[in-house]
């Protein structure tokens, strides 16, 4: 309340009328509802209270003042939270940026991924709210494990992107905190499945969520079927806010320089996902301190570039390729998909070993597992078991 009076106080420009007495009730007034509404309505709303609990007052720097509050009060409540990588220049080096309201999309944009290419900037960019909100009702997640989670899941799709047809990648982040372990999966198609450990953990933080310990880990497993074996990369978890981690990763391992942003919104009022997005942002070999400067600059503001009439991942690679003369290159659609089916089932079942098989098929017993991605129960019949072996 402190810093809310202050703000309202400077912005008011009148230290008589801008007492507490009279700031508290103006801004508790829109609390409850903050949570489900954007900001243009908030700031609506906001214009009315002051034109009429302030008549002296100009409506104008009062609402801005409201706005500012009540988007910032909103966020808190609902679980909003932006987590961006490190700098360009400095791959290793990370940092947390709060996500600014002149930043939130007004509207629930379809999932979709684009990427754009500028000089030796690649950028990537994806809305993806009906997946996170899709992989973390199959697992009933709390507030807390939805924001990591949906964020694991869409650093995974940016990696996703662009690589050789028929590879996948999952990444998996072992901490020590209460979730245990989160593991994201997506395919060069962008087919996506995610799962946590503990959906129903709870921590103030997604680093308290993850828990860094010296024995935590972020690893990374490419798998392609032409390949003899996966390759996989594996660094210590040093920030556990998964966009910094992934950066770390691909400055050590894949030695790319690179900056990420994931943004998962929580809708109190609905118990779901609200709105969920991510860029990714690197630099291709042949790069210069020019290009490095630009891009910084365009990250740095990303918090108030303004809203416009394209779509949001378009809208977000157009601002990062500022002065870079940045094209489109690509689109793809991410999709929930579990690969679980009773083939691979029976698969299973043949590797319990030739006297356990023996043991169902003699005693007619079925066989019933549920699957840890999508929670899918399955069975097989003992004459399924025994078509299988055919």
């Amino acid at each position: 309340w402190g810093v809310a009076v202050v703000l309202l106080r400077a912005l008011l420009g009148d230290m008589a009328l801008a007492s507490p007495a009279v700031l508290r009730p103006l801004v508790s007034t829109h609390l409850p509802a903050s949570s489900s509404c954007r900001q243009d309505l908030v700031a609506a709303s906001a214009i009315q209270t002051c034109a009429e609990t302030l008549p002296s007052v100009s409506a104008v720097p009062a609402a801005a003042a409201v706005a500012a509050v009540v988007a910032y009060a909103s966020r808190r409540r609902s679980g909003r939270c932006f987590a961006r990588g490190g700098a360009l220049r400095r791959p290793a080096r990370t940092r947390l940026q709060a996500a600014s309201a002149t930043a939130e999309a007004t509207l629930e944009e379809p999932d979709r991924l684009v990427r754009y290419l500028g000089g030796n900037v690649s950028v990537r960019a994806v809305c993806a709210t009906g997946l996170v909100r899709k992989v973390c009702s199959l697992h009933d997640c709390s507030p807390a494990v939805s924001i990591a989670l949906g964020r694991a899941v869409m650093a995974t799709t940016l990696l996703a992107n662009g690589r050789d047809e028929g590879e996948t990648l999952q990444l998996r982040i072992m901490g020590n905190g209460p979730i245990g372990s989160i593991i994201a999966e997506a395919s060069s198609a962008l087919i996506c499945r995610g799962m946590a450990g503990n959906p129903q953990a709870d921590a103030p933080t997604v680093p308290e969520l993850v828990g860094v310990s010296e024995d935590a880990t972020l690893r990374l497993t490419r798998t392609h079927p032409f390949w003899k074996r996966p390759y996989t990369g594996t660094i210590a978890l040093t920030n556990g806010e998964i966009a910094e981690d992934v950066v770390k990763y691909l400055s050590t391992s894949e030695q790319t320089p690179a900056s990420m942003g994931l943004s998962v919104e929580w809708d109190a009022e609905a118990g779901c996902v609200k709105h969920a997005e991510g860029w990714l942002v690197t630099l291709l070999p042949g790069w210069d301190e020019g290009e490095v400067a630009v891009v910084e600059a365009n990250i740095n503001s990303f918090s108030r570039m303004e809203p416009n009439e394209v779509s949001r991942p378009d809208a977000i690679c157009q601002h990062m390729m500022r002065e870079l003369r940045g094209e489109f290159q690509a689109e793809q659609t991410p999709t929930f998909r579990c690969k679980c089916s009773k083939p691979r089932l029976a698969t299973a079942v043949m590797m319990l070993g030739k006297t356990e098989v023996l043991r169902i098929l003699k005693e007619k017993e079925d066989v019933e597992a549920k699957c840890d991605w999508c929670g899918q129960t399955l069975m097989l019949t003992a004459d399924e078991v025994r078509d299988h072996m055919k």
